[in-house]
């Protein structure tokens, strides 16, 4: 009994210590920050869980019945769903591929002291400045049968100006890749550049001294020495490679036919077409387990590669 009564008193001295300290008057200022990432990003994946499990349409509302696994069921049945997944995956390896390799020559070649090296990064670095749906609505002027820049272009190799390059089943996903190229390139850059400022010059020279060629260097020491750079630069590039919307919604909408219907756009054909917010919750659920899966996979190649090192 004298032990409790002791401890009551030291309890209400900590908390009343800890209310007049500085970390409290932190977290006090954190609070609205807190409350409002709870509304707007938690509260959505709650909802959607929910609503995943449920029969759910945006034309009854008020007609709701939990039908449990069967919309997850559903996803793993229909062709559409494996559609989505192959082109997303398609979409997202051949798109990553080109950037990382695009930024790495753009950082080989700017990674030295020239006149004007200022103002060739600042204008590699212009499209990250662009949100996606500003460039979606620059590349649907660019992608313009007949008088647009691209079908300007292709007419100087004898090719039809008038040619749809986004109303083509073989040719609409193949340009979408490229404008994400053209968007999202300037980040690998800019990663693999100030991981190469970041290489001391003296393991450079010492491999130079020991006779190795340029191309040598790159292999067996640059490249090494940038892999967990490279790794957390290819997770950063997937993860939202895999989830890209915004493009695709303004440049063909998941057309021609299902030509360019990657798994967001199924998603929100689900829920703003269709109307079924059920399955459309479903399929979000499997883009965030995937994406999740895709990160944790890279994230544990990450840390095996520094425990080795």
């Amino acid at each position: 009994m004298s032990s409790q009564a002791t401890t009551l008193p030291q309890a209400k001295s900590g908390i009343a210590r800890f209310v007049r300290s500085r970390a409290f008057s932190g977290y006090l200022f954190l609070f609205p920050a807190m409350i409002l990432t709870i509304v707007i990003m938690l509260y959505p994946l709650g909802f959607a869980l929910v609503a995943s499990f449920e029969h759910y349409e945006l034309a009854r509302p008020n007609e709701q019945s939990f039908v449990g696994l069967a919309n997850y069921a559903w996803t793993f049945q229909v062709p559409t769903f494996f559609n989505s997944i192959f082109l997303t995956i398609i979409f997202t390896v051949a798109a990553v591929t080109l950037e990382f390799l695009l930024g790495l020559g753009f950082a080989l070649l700017l990674n030295r002291e020239f006149w004007g090296q200022g103002i060739v990064r600042v204008i590699l670095m212009l499209p990250l400045f662009l949100t996606p749906s500003v460039v979606g609505l620059m590349f649907l002027r660019l992608f313009y049968p007949g008088d647009g820049l691209f079908g300007q272009f292709l007419s100087i190799f004898g090719f039809d100006p008038n040619f749809p390059l986004l109303g083509s089943p073989s040719t609409a996903l193949p340009s979408l890749i490229l404008v994400d190229v053209w968007r999202t390139t300037p980040f690998m850059f800019v990663v693999l550049l100030a991981g190469m400022q970041a290489i001391s010059p003296e393991v450079i020279e010492a491999a130079q001294i020991d006779g190795a060629a340029s191309w040598q260097i790159l292999r067996q020491v640059t490249l090494p020495l940038l892999m967990p750079l490279i790794l957390i630069a290819l997770t950063i590039r997937g993860m939202d490679a895999f989830r890209e919307f915004d493009t695709f919604l303004i440049l063909t909408g998941g057309g021609p036919g299902e030509a360019t219907q990657v798994i967001s756009i199924l998603a929100y054909i689900l829920a703003f077409h269709s109307y079924d917010v059920g399955r459309s919750s479903a399929v979000a659920w499997v883009i965030l387990l995937l994406v999740l899966g895709f990160s944790i996979f890279f994230v544990k190649k990450l840390r095996d590669m520094q425990v080795s090192t």
